[in-house]
């Protein structure tokens, strides 16, 4: 009887570790949190960016500029703002930012806030609310100081892991009858 429990537990230790490995997970920062809030106009997919390097220090930012030249600038103070004729307001952002991986978001995926001692809760994508101090879900009874969060994990259905999984607990299950197949006494079976 131990023996059956055994494999039991075996065989849902290996499901549980094969349903985790079926969704990539970044960390988004709390202005890119704010781009998935309900008040922001919703539309089907909202693309954010996660898993950023850090660049800047405590006194100034480094800008990565064509690939091959840095650039420094010291932090904008509050109501500063550019003067020159090329700059402009409300442009769209660049397609891609250095050192962050693109993540799309939509409804479907699981959005965990992660606050400053570490822990997490859930929120649903378009459904809470930020606010100059605080973050609000109603769906998930949530009130959280803003000042407590550090950003959010957003998770992201992995196709390529789901197939390898299907494909990697197939090839083992056929490998199996194959091999006790092969390696089965002759004889006549079950008579």
């Amino acid at each position: 009887m131990k023996l059956k429990n055994k494999r039991l537990i075996a065989v849902a230790t290996l499901a549980a570790f094969s349903q985790i490995a079926c969704y990539n997970t970044y960390f988004i920062q709390k202005p890119e949190l704010q781009k998935l809030e309900s008040q922001v106009e919703q539309k089907e997919v909202v693309v954010v960016y996660g898993d950023c390097a850090e660049t800047t220090t405590a006194s100034n930012t480094a800008v990565e500029m064509d690939g091959t030249m840095w650039a420094e600038a010291a932090p904008v103070a509050q109501g500063d703002t550019a003067s020159d004729a090329t700059s402009t307001t409300g442009s769209p952002e660049p397609a891609e930012r250095a050192g962050c991986t693109r993540v799309p978001v939509s409804t479907a995926n699981a959005v965990n806030v992660v606050s400053t001692d570490g822990e997490t809760f859930r929120v649903t994508p378009f459904n809470f609310m930020m606010s100059d101090q605080q973050l609000v879900s109603p769906e998930y009874d949530l009130l959280m100081n803003l000042d407590q969060v550090k950003g959010a994990e957003v998770q992201e259905f992995s196709t390529w892991k789901t197939v390898s999984t299907i494909v990697g607990v197939s090839v083992v299950a056929i490998g199996t009858f194959v091999g006790i197949s092969v390696l089965a006494p002759d004889g006549r079976g079950f008579e």
